[in-house]
């Protein structure tokens, strides 16, 4: 669980939402249906999911196992949907199925699909964004979760920067002995979101331990319930009220 006192300090969030996001990580030690069930909300919020890559672009593969980071992008993304979706918020996904969001009479079938992702983003109007990745590293050695933001967006550094502090508390540290700091990326869907965003790059498909991880359904479902609750906890702070 969080230092509570530390992050209310870093964030310097006001008294009463400090009281809110307490009870959030008090419940967050007992199990995921739980906290799922017991966050309610007084009215409905949006966020988009979007699982990246599909169709032709598989995006990175498994060093060992040859595992298609799409497909694990996807099987995270409908974990996490279904953690936001038992805790009131209305979700969006981008992609639900193995399928690329072109058509095959684009000729650019990956900008094409990009353009339509921040397609469905911009009519969602959501409180939050959230893009699932796996990453990629020259070095096998390199392991980890980390989240990227656009350095333009103060909300989605921000977002980025509670994903971080939940994925070094629960993985980082205790697995790699080290935290990450989010970073800025200029990547697409970030740029062109108009809701504060995050990138969550679940771990290094070039090394072999975080592979093994990622290939594991019950680890899989952990990440997505650390996302889960990092998320929840950003919504709770925002007030969550400039977009529904």
């Amino acid at each position: 669980m969080q230092n509570f006192d530390g992050f209310k300090k870093k964030f310097a969030m006001p008294a009463a939402v400090a009281a809110v996001l307490a009870a959030i990580l008090v419940a967050a030690a007992f199990a995921a249906p739980f906290l799922a069930s017991s966050f309610r909300l007084s009215h409905s919020v949006t966020v988009v999911i979007d699982a990246g890559h599909g169709g032709i672009d598989n995006g990175v593969t498994g060093v060992r196992t040859g595992v298609k980071e799409s497909e694990l992008n996807l099987a995270v993304a409908k974990i996490l949907g279904e953690y936001l979706e038992g805790a009131g918020f209305n979700v969006v996904y981008t992609r639900l199925n193995d399928e690329g969001l072109y058509s095959a009479f684009d000729s650019n079938k990956k900008r094409a699909d990009m353009e339509k992702r921040v397609e469905i983003i911009r009519r969602a109007a959501p409180a939050a964004v959230v893009s699932i990745h796996m990453n990629e590293y020259t070095s096998p050695s390199r392991r980890g979760a980390q989240a990227f933001f656009d350095g333009g967006s103060q909300e989605g550094r921000v977002l980025a920067q509670i994903v971080q502090e939940f994925l070094n508390d629960d993985f980082n540290v205790p697995d790699t002995g080290r935290e990450y700091e989010a970073l800025k990326a200029e990547k697409y869907i970030l740029q062109n979101s108009a809701s504060p965003a995050v990138i969550v790059e679940c771990g290094f498909l070039s090394n072999p331990l975080d592979e093994a991880n990622l290939t594991n359904a019950e680890y899989r479902a952990e990440i997505a319930y650390t996302i889960f609750r990092a998320v929840a906890v950003y919504l709770s702070a925002s007030g969550s009220s400039g977009r529904a």
